[in-house]
């Protein structure tokens, strides 16, 4: 070998070394869990916070097929984004385990997680659960159906073909069923919170939802389920759906809220130890430039912005009669409950992402655009194991606490009240149920 050649070749180990050592001692971020979160939506806001705290030469590799890393440096440090994809249960292992310093997961803990996780402290708390962004599933149909709505019972026996044909359910013709192949997201959230253990009948398979969407823009008797991210086009309308409340269409308004029955969170989880950097990844999913990233990335935010049309009025007339004039913000305050499982022990009254909504509401009406604008807070509340009269104290107290938070911080409230149960998203009688129906929405003048 040559003097020249052996030069540079010294000059190639020394760099591939230093590399190699650079990734060696690189810090890392590792965010664990849900596949649908991991796929897009993570990595899109974890560039976007990478960026927005100086870090450049922000690249993506892919180790494995599960695993996404997001390399990037600052002040010649190095660090290392890693978003291993393999499921909601699974990435919150990971963080009870020490694994992981963040889990990405579909919904809340159940209690067997609460009790396997004791030593992460509060998991109900703002400090260690962040509603990143919503998703759901929307059903439609060709927009020639003359159905408009139907219950969970009802879609559950047409899924399940239990009923053939739409004459049953207040349509015409036989029913053909349309589904996405294989295991989605969408499916997840349907054998869920509709089929309940029942099975699906046979239908046309479709690769994706682009391609359900054209088969039944051609199917005026089709039927089938996307996510809410996909686009339906002016030939496939969603149905309205109820799950024992009144029945609510997938419109912005209703999946931000979540009224919408078929709409659902996805969360971030830490400890109460997770590091500097993991928790500034959190806090920064939170704000607006979060909340940007995960907009561009498909998904429903939840964050305010100005600009939001009157929705169409359902409910009884002295509820109407209150928010005639008002134009409603998109968001449903909800509450910690007692004995609620899904909740954890949250040392707040308020959920996770109603500490964070109340304090989106004040920076909304300090905005130029919305001075002098006022509000209304409306209760609501669950009818189980109570009457209408307690019912109804329950929601005048759930309005005035909120207004009287709103007001402490500079916001004018013109009129705080309770409308009772009403209005009641789902059946009562469970835990979840209540969590539904027990909410305060806002409403601006």
């Amino acid at each position: 070998m040559s003097r020249v050649a052996g030069w540079w070749l010294a000059v190639t180990l020394l760099g591939a070394s230093a590399v190699a050592h650079a990734q060696v001692d690189a810090e890392r971020v590792r965010i664990h869990g849900s596949q649908t979160m991991a796929a897009r939506l993570v990595p899109a806001v974890a560039e976007s916070w990478l960026r927005d705290i100086g870090y450049d030469g922000i690249r993506r590799t892919q180790p494995r097929p599960n695993l996404t890393e997001i390399h990037a440096q600052r002040d010649g440090l190095p660090l290392i984004v890693e978003i291993e994809a393999s499921s909601s249960a699974q990435g919150f292992q990971d963080v009870v385990d020490g694994n992981a310093h963040i889990a990405m997961m579909t919904g809340r803990p159940d209690a067997a997680e609460l009790d396997a996780g004791w030593q992460l402290g509060d998991l109900a708390s703002h400090d260690q659960e962040f509603a990143l962004a919503l998703d759901g599933v929307a059903v439609v149909v060709h927009r020639d159906n003359p159905i408009a709505k139907l219950g969970f019972a009802q879609l559950r026996r047409v899924l399940s073909g239990q009923v053939h044909d739409w004459r049953d359910v207040g349509g015409r013709g036989a029913i053909h069923l349309h589904s996405v192949a294989g295991a989605n997201s969408a499916r997840d959230l349907v054998d869920e919170r509709v089929m309940q253990g029942a099975a699906y009948a046979p239908a046309q398979l479709h690769a994706d939802g682009d391609a359900l969407v054209r088969a039944i823009a051609q199917d005026p008797t089709g039927i089938g389920f996307v996510t809410l991210r996909q686009p339906w086009g002016a030939s496939v309308r969603p149905l309205a759906l109820s799950d024992g409340g009144r029945a609510v269409a997938p419109t912005r308004l209703s999946v931000q809220s979540e009224d919408y029955p078929l709409s659902r969170r996805f969360y971030l989880y830490g400890g109460q130890m997770m590091g500097a950097l993991s928790r500034s990844f959190a806090l920064y999913t939170m704000g607006q430039r979060g909340q940007d990233a995960v907009t561009r990335a498909g998904h429903f935010a939840v964050t305010l912005r100005p600009g939001y049309a009157p929705p169409t009025l359902v409910g009884p007339k002295d509820y109407r009669d209150l928010v005639a004039q008002a134009t409603r913000l998109p968001l449903s305050l909800r509450f910690n409950l007692t004995g609620n499982n899904d909740s954890g022990v949250a040392s707040s009254v308020y959920d996770s992402r109603a500490v964070r909504d109340i304090e989106r509401v004040v920076a909304f009406m300090q905005l130029p655009v919305n001075r002098g604008r006022r509000l209304l807070v409306l209760g609501f509340a669950d009818t189980a194991g109570g009457s209408s009269v307690a019912a109804t104290m329950m929601s005048n107290d759930r309005a005035d606490l909120v207004a009287h938070e709103l007001m402490a911080r500079g916001v004018t409230v013109l009129h705080a009240r309770g409308v009772g149960a009403q209005v009641p998203l789902t059946a009562p009688g469970t835990a979840a149920a209540r969590y539904r129906n027990e909410r305060v929405e806002i409403w601006m003048l």
